[in-house]
């Protein structure tokens, strides 16, 4: 057993990963300055320290504990809100990032994995994009992602893995947050019985991934040393068109297939497509998703419905 600190831990993938970390015997504590995860997404009995990482003294804090690696989910993680507010956009990710690793220094934590995103990649030119593409940002978050990437290969003494995560969904996201998660903004749309609002036009390909390939992947790399000190892509491999996942999500709620969509103008950075290769994992450290987009999009439908009361 391993204990295993998730920054983040109190939101979407972060509290996936540490019900994960505690089936497989390991003990997670949660770190989370609660703006975006709940209390209530934790399981009882999972620790949690209520903090902000970009600020030091959540360090000296958590001095006494001893650690065996550190997951570090915790991010601002919307390309639009990221242009509102870019000095926001670099505490939460660009320095949050050093104050993680400072932290893995001081208290002799080798194992690190970071959760970077797709974005770095602005709007590749080679699709499937392979993690050896040249990361190409456009947009700030895209940029204190990377430049967290590099901060993290630089750093001496680290045993580090890092995930470019591709538009991540599943049960658990925030659907009131309006900023981020392509797949739960339209979901929320619908189960609300609101009008689907579209940046964008409806033919951008889109790769999504479902949140537990992700959080099988991050744990089949925790232990692994043929992972160390490598970057990967999580994706599904198999990109559908924005339009085919609205519909997709319209008939698993029930609704009528004239159900409202309005398209609007797309938001600045946004790619055309996303599209993963993610043969570095399988071959690496034997990783590939096992949930296909149309499937994953009908169990996280049901999954909202039934807990919210929409469906039996």
């Amino acid at each position: 057993m391993s204990k295993v600190l998730v920054t983040g831990g109190a939101g979407f993938l972060g509290s996936h990963l540490c019900v994960a970390l505690r089936a497989d015997g390991h003990e997670p504590v949660a770190i989370d300055d609660l703006s975006n995860g709940r209390r209530e997404n934790l399981e009882d009995g999972i620790a949690l320290h209520v903090a902000d990482l970009s600020n030091s003294k959540w360090i000296s804090e958590l001095s006494g504990d001893s650690f065996d690696a550190v997951i570090h989910c915790s991010a601002q993680s919307s390309n639009a809100q990221s242009f509102r507010d870019p000095e926001a956009d670099l505490r939460a990710n660009q320095l949050a990032t050093l104050r993680v690793l400072e932290y893995c220094q001081q208290n002799k934590i080798r194992r690190l994995i970071f959760t970077s995103s797709m974005s770095v990649y602005g709007d590749p030119p080679v699709i499937p994009t392979p993690s050896s593409e040249i990361p190409r940002p456009m947009t700030y978050y895209a940029a204190h992602k990377a430049a967290s990437e590099t901060y993290i290969q630089l750093w001496r003494d680290l045993d580090w893995t890092i995930f470019r995560l591709y538009t991540t969904y599943g049960y658990g996201q925030n659907l009131l947050n309006l900023n981020q998660g392509l797949v739960k903004i339209f979901l929320g749309f619908v189960l609300r019985g609101e009008p689907v609002q579209v940046h964008g036009s409806g033919d951008r390909l889109r790769d999504i991934v479902h949140v537990s390939d992700v959080v099988r992947a991050i744990m089949m790399s925790l232990h692994n040393a043929s992972s160390f000190r490598g970057t990967y892509n999580l994706g599904s491999g198999h990109p559908l068109r924005v339009s085919e996942i609205i519909n997709r999500i319209i008939e698993c709620a029930g609704k009528p297939r004239d159900y409202p969509v309005v398209y609007q103008a797309a938001d600045r950075g946004d790619p055309h497509r996303t599209h993963a290769d993610v043969s570095a994992a399988r071959s690496d450290f034997g990783w590939e998703p096992a949930v296909m987009p149309l499937d994953g999009i009908a169990m996280t439908v049901r999954r909202h419905m039934t807990a919210d009361g929409s469906a039996s």
